[in-house]
């Protein structure tokens, strides 16, 4: 079964190596393994991940899910930061390897 998220912000916790996306699951439910594909990606905004953990962060108001994804490649953190992620949709999926 796939699942859709809508983000609302990204995070970076580089002394854990994760890159988060905080936002509201909208369809569906959210499990670590799941891959991760941003739905309306458009030229110079991929995204491709597997989702390590689901957490909550303190912060004001209510708080939200943060998918995070783990990294250790410089360049994919670099990519993942250049999208403008507020409002953008993610949609989770089983491998199927």
């Amino acid at each position: 079964m796939a699942a859709r998220f809508q983000v609302h912000q990204a995070v970076n916790l580089p002394d854990r190596y994760l890159f988060g996306l905080s936002g509201v699951i909208e369809e569906g439910m959210v499990h670590t393994g799941m891959d991760a594909v941003l739905e309306d990606e458009t030229e110079g905004t991929s995204f491709e991940g597997t989702v390590h953990g689901v957490e909550y962060f303190p912060q004001d108001g209510p708080s939200e899910p943060t998918l995070t994804f783990h990294y250790r490649d410089p360049e994919k953190l670099k990519r993942w930061e250049s999208i403008n992620w507020e409002g953008k949709r993610v949609r989770l999926e089983w491998s199927n390897h």
